[in-house]
């Protein structure tokens, strides 16, 4: 009889051993646009520590999975949007909430795009070329800029045939179509109506850039002007209030 009950309270223990070892905590949270819009039926993925469980959001873009404490590998997915990832570590099984995640959908093609309020908006292509005396090359903008409201701005560089997204600076356009000059005498120096961005890569060919500019134009140079350009080409805008 008491091999009995010794047996039993050692499978008893070993259960509770064993369903503790497979008891997990739940993430929570909720994936977004980058509008600022819900996701529904976003496919997440957690791995932790060789287990690997799935959801899909709701329709308000929530969404609740389980995890194994230690390192952890959430993934967000959808068709049409860029994959996102956010590795991290939890020492414990808790119910954790964490910010919103944000999944920007594809452009339709490759170029620079501002996002509105619930959309993208192209900004058109244009080519600078310069004219020059004996003291300096002038550089100026031709085409038609795109015209956009607004001064804290948020712009999609998604680029289709060259992955490089990061090559492109910020002028500032004058009266005259001019984004500024470079003096050869009595020393070289440049005077360029450069304006400072940030930039944050959000895939290998797809980046977010910020600026905040008063009304005016404004010329993305794919490349930077230098003492040896001549030609190129790049986005063209203006901010009007």
């Amino acid at each position: 009889m008491v091999r009995k009950i010794g047996v039993s309270v050692a499978v008893l223990f070993f259960a509770l051993k064993t369903l503790y070892a497979f008891e997990s905590g739940t993430l929570r949270g909720r994936v977004i646009d980058g509008f600022g819009k819900p996701i529904p039926l976003a496919n997440i993925e957690a791995l932790s520590d060789g287990s690997k469980s799935k959801t899909t959001s709701d329709q308000t873009g929530a969404f609740s999975v389980n995890y194994n404490a230690g390192n952890i590998r959430l993934t967000f997915a959808k068709e049409g949007y860029v994959p996102a990832y956010i590795p991290f570590s939890l020492d414990e099984k808790t119910d954790f909430s964490i910010d919103d995640i944000t999944l920007w959908r594809i452009p339709p093609h490759g170029g620079l795009f501002f996002v509105g309020e619930s959309d993208y908006t192209k900004i058109e292509k244009a080519e600078y070329y310069f004219e020059s005396s004996s003291k300096e090359r002038r550089f100026y903008v031709k085409g038609t800029p795109t015209v956009f409201k607004g001064q804290a701005l948020r712009i999609i560089d998604f680029q289709v045939d060259n992955p490089l997204v990061i090559g492109k600076t910020l002028y500032q356009v004058d009266s005259k179509d001019s984004v500024g000059s470079i003096l050869f005498y009595p020393s070289q120096k440049y005077v360029l109506n450069k304006e400072e961005d940030s930039y944050t890569k959000i895939a290998d060919n797809m980046g977010m850039r910020k600026v905040s500019l008063p009304p005016g134009r404004y010329f993305y140079c794919i490349g930077e002007i230098t003492i040896r350009s001549k030609v190129g080409s790049g986005f063209f805008f203006e901010i009007k209030q």
